[in-house]
């Protein structure tokens, strides 16, 4: 038995967490060498993140241009009045001048040797404005981070003289449509690059298992409902650590961190902490699942389906004592197997004016009625009783 198949054996144990040991990742980002022998092209780099921006330096040093990196935007206005440069990434936190004044700054200088050049925004994973907000504020494009070699090289593909551009067409567009699946599949949180090396750069295969991923989405979120309101935290972590692993299969590291919390919630018996994050592990999910639909061709997939089946109510607020009463009839009509009724007291219970968690509830109980999913409804209902 190898390495790898022993440490499997190990994470499949119910009881025992591993994480970071995955096989070594496939190298699928080709080198991107230009011809620099007649001409030069310059490049600056203004980041806070010490990290970045070497890994950002190191990445178009490769390619034979010219670059220098600074750490501040005051650093970065420093440099394009005393140097020509072609081409400019600016991180969009940093101190005392953050990366939007920076270009501002640039763009009214009176003495900036880069007025035509490109200025590219680096932004951290997560951002509150959309794409639009940056464009007005005069960028030529947008960075996301974790940064992607074939992003980078993409953009230098764009910017740099045609005489500089290597006579391999084969490689150009490798990188040119690498980049265009990286830049559409970051906007949905999906690190194109990282799920890519877990299929050995197979294209088809990737695309095969988020198909998968995506066709998965209404019952596995479903049945991880049924589990959490049911209070059976080992079947709910069981199905959190197998979309924890899918999702950071094909890509969607924040998604698979998410699903990581629940195990450790459900791991810790702490449910009711789980059932209070859902609703945001359901966002991001989401969030992942309409991006890569629409990337694989899929019209088909239902979102949303977590959400209250009850809209409206009949403006009737029930005492506890009251909904406890109704519950407790419902599950002796259910011991006396007459389902039917079961059902009907149960969407009546539905029409008052419930508080959102009870609503939850009884409208998981309801869904689940209509898979004839009893035991489950049977589970959620005992949970008000506890």
């Amino acid at each position: 038995m190898s390495l790898m198949d022993r440490i499997e054996k190990v994470r499949n144990r119910g009881d025992i967490e591993l994480t970071g040991f995955y096989e070594k990742e496939e190298e699928i980002e080709r080198d991107l060498e230009l011809y620099t022998r007649n001409d030069k092209f310059y490049v600056l780099i203004a980041d806070a993140d010490p990290s970045e921006r070497i890994e950002l330096e190191r990445i178009v040093d490769q390619t034979g241009c010219f670059v220098l990196s600074v750490g501040s935007g005051i650093e970065c206005l420093e440099q394009i009045t005393s140097d020509k440069f072609d081409l400019i990434f600016i991180g969009r936190n940093m101190p005392r001048m953050d990366g939007i004044q920076t270009l501002r700054n640039m763009r009214n200088s009176p003495v900036s040797k880069c007025n035509d050049a490109k200025v590219f925004i680096l932004l951290d994973e997560k951002v509150d404005e959309p794409d639009i907000f940056f464009e007005n504020a005069g960028f030529d494009g947008i960075v996301r981070k974790p940064i992607d070699k074939t992003i980078i090289h993409n953009i230098i593909l764009d910017s740099v003289p045609t005489r500089m551009i290597p006579e391999d067409e084969e490689l150009i567009d490798y990188i040119r449509q690498n980049a265009a699946n990286a830049n559409l599949l970051k906007t949905c949180d999906v690190r194109y690059i990282e799920g890519l090396k877990n299929f050995k750069g197979n294209v088809d295969d990737y695309k095969g298992c988020v198909s998968d991923f995506c066709d998965s989405y209404e019952t596995s979120s479903s049945d991880m409902l049924d589990d959490l309101y049911s209070g059976n935290a080992a079947k709910y972590m069981e199905k959190a650590r197998a979309m924890r692993d899918t999702a950071r299969k094909i890509g969607a590291i924040y998604l698979s961190d998410c699903f990581d919390d629940h195990v450790n919630m459900a791991k810790d018996d702490s449910l009711d902490v789980a059932e209070s994050n859902w609703q945001a592990l359901v966002t991001e999910w989401e969030t992942v699942i309409g991006g890569l639909a629409a990337w694989v061709g899929k019209n088909d997939i239902q979102l949303g389906l977590t959400e209250v089946l009850t809209a409206k109510t009949n403006g009737i607020k029930l005492a506890e004592k009251d909904i406890n009463d109704r519950v407790h009839d419902i599950m002796k009509l259910l011991e006396e197997n007459k389902k039917d009724d079961a059902k009907k007291m149960l969407v009546q219970l539905g029409d008052y004016d419930l508080d959102s968690e009870i609503r939850l509830k009884i409208d998981r109980a309801v869904k689940a009625f209509e898979k004839d999913k009893v035991n489950t409804v049977v589970d959620i209902l005992k949970s008000f009783f506890i």
